[in-house]
């Protein structure tokens, strides 16, 4: 049996997988072991990790990174206001009074999908 770990870190998000008495750290499809947490939004593409990270000068107003730090916190917070002034995108109020990023996807989702997709692979190679 293996069990598999998910880390969402605040710059970098990494999988690991323990099994057989070991634990092995995945590497993701450029063979890092640890995955930018930024996704980028073009108008019919998106880029995700290591390549959103590449896009963040070029494309910056379209760039989500380091969103983390603003989990849990409301719209209204003094800290997430003083924030909002110094981000590429746009930081907007949730329904619940919580913070949202302005883009076309969900961020976490799509960061979650790319990981998703890193295990598989390294799970069906020999």
């Amino acid at each position: 049996m293996a069990v598999v770990g998910f880390d969402l870190g605040f710059q970098s998000c990494y999988i690991a997988v323990a099994r057989a008495g070991g634990i092995e750290t995945v590497a993701n499809e450029f063979s890092d072991r640890c995955t930018p947490s930024v996704v980028s939004f073009g108008s019919k593409n998106r880029a995700i990790g290591v390549s959103a990270k590449n896009q963040q000068i070029t494309h910056a107003h379209n760039t989500v990174s380091n969103f983390k730090r603003f989990h849990g916190r409301a719209f209204n917070d003094p800290f997430v206001q003083k924030e909002k002034e110094k981000l590429s995108y746009d930081l907007v109020p949730m329904k619940n009074g919580g913070v949202g990023v302005k883009v076309l996807l969900t961020f976490l989702s799509l960061l979650c999908g790319m990981l998703c997709n890193s295990l598989i692979t390294w799970l069906h190679t020999p």
